[in-house]
């Protein structure tokens, strides 16, 4: 087992304003959340969406991008779907992202 100081992140980027950063994400942690929302790109990243609510932005449980006849339920955001996020300063939010957006009056640092 590696050493826990090998666990600790050693990158990372300071989103601070409206920026948007790319990349390979893994957390971001909040510092201050102007108006408790942010927005991410990325993988495994699920959404609730009405029945037959959607627009060729999300996939069924197969894989396929979801039509617009479906049941309501969670399903994940493409890619390249932007989608907003709750965020509350002090948090940490961890996944697989691509892209951060913060807007103004925000501060989030973003490990790689």
């Amino acid at each position: 087992m590696a050493h826990p100081s090998n666990q600790f992140p050693k990158n990372f980027v300071l989103v601070n304003e409206a920026q948007t950063v790319t990349g390979d994400f893994y957390a971001i942690q909040v510092l201050v959340a102007a108006d408790a929302n942010m927005t991410v790109k990325g993988s495994g990243i699920l959404e609730y969406l009405a029945a037959n609510g959607g627009d060729g932005t999300h996939l069924d449980s197969s894989g396929n991008v979801l039509g617009s006849t479906h049941d309501a339920g969670f399903y994940e955001a493409l890619s390249t779907q932007a989608v907003t996020l709750p965020c509350i300063a002090g948090n940490t939010i961890y996944g697989k992202f691509n892209s951060v957006t913060g807007t103004s009056g925000d501060s989030f640092i973003v490990y790689f």
